[in-house]
């Protein structure tokens, strides 16, 4: 294991789930089976502009299946359409609006930002257009089963995904390398969920979720902290059981980044 700290409609594009409207939510600090939580997955690409990932639909419906026996789903949708949705100002209506988002797509790690490919074709979603955390529920922890989102071996981790944690959210988990979409890797989703409602670390839910037998997995979890102390903590004790009671870092108040990354797991 490495650990670090430094100081890709409704007719724009399909509704796949939704949950009923009108739910109350409690206290996030009492997250565990009220949190809010949704999807964002694509298997198929506009003209084959990226490649098929197979096991897309598998690897979320799984995901959803098990996360809402405890939890609310509120929606589960394609990337059709996708990219206003995740950047600022319309990010509200989808990833704001839920605590945690699970997004499975074709992803990479730029010089300067990370991106998520959405189903339209050369459309990518632009981590520096991102600022989560802060409007309706505002999104606590960005995972996504994508490649090379979470890169930080050029030390412009924080460069990528900077913007993203200035409007307070808390974790991202995701790949510093490869993932892979294969038959022993649909259930990774799955798996996932099953941890963190067993009250697994969020660290090590995603870590053991995503390891596989029969591919060499690049896993990363990032996290931001007032100072180098702060970042380690909440690194490695938060859980979807307790997310909440860890203080909201807006802009300046994020005074260190940290992550722990795990190769060919």
């Amino acid at each position: 294991m490495k650990q670090g700290t430094i100081g890709f409609q409704w007719q724009r594009r399909s509704l796949l789930a939704l949950s009923a409207a009108g739910l109350l939510l409690a206290a996030t600090q009492n997250a565990h089976a009220v949190a809010r939580f949704g999807t964002e997955c694509q298997a198929d690409f506009q003209n084959g502009w990226q490649t098929t990932l197979g096991n897309s639909w598998k690897r979320c419906e799984w995901f959803n299946n098990e996360l809402d026996d405890t939890d609310t789903k509120v929606f589960y949708y394609n990337l059709n359409g996708a990219k206003s949705y995740f950047e600022t100002p319309n990010d509200q209506v989808e990833l704001d609006n839920v605590h945690l988002t699970y997004v499975n797509t074709h992803g990479g790690g730029w010089a300067t930002r990370s991106v998520w490919a959405m189903w339209n074709q050369d459309v990518l979603a632009d981590s520096t257009n991102m600022r989560l955390g802060d409007e309706s529920y505002g999104l606590s922890i960005l995972s996504t089963y994508s490649c090379e989102t979470l890169k930080h071996d050029d030390n412009k981790m924080w460069t990528r995904m900077g913007a993203i944690f200035r409007g307070g959210a808390r974790m991202s988990t995701g790949s510093h390398d490869k993932v892979y979409d294969s038959i022993t890797t649909d259930e990774v989703g799955e798996d996932y969920a099953d941890n963190l409602q067993s009250g697994d670390k969020i660290k090590y839910a995603w870590k053991d979720a995503n390891s596989d037998w029969a591919t060499d997995q690049d896993l990363t979890i990032m996290a931001t902290g007032t100072n180098q102390s702060n970042c380690h903590s909440r690194r490695d004790n938060m859980k979807w059981q307790n997310f909440g009671s860890y203080a909201r870092l807006r802009d300046g108040d994020n005074g260190w980044y940290c992550y722990s990354s795990w190769n060919n797991l």
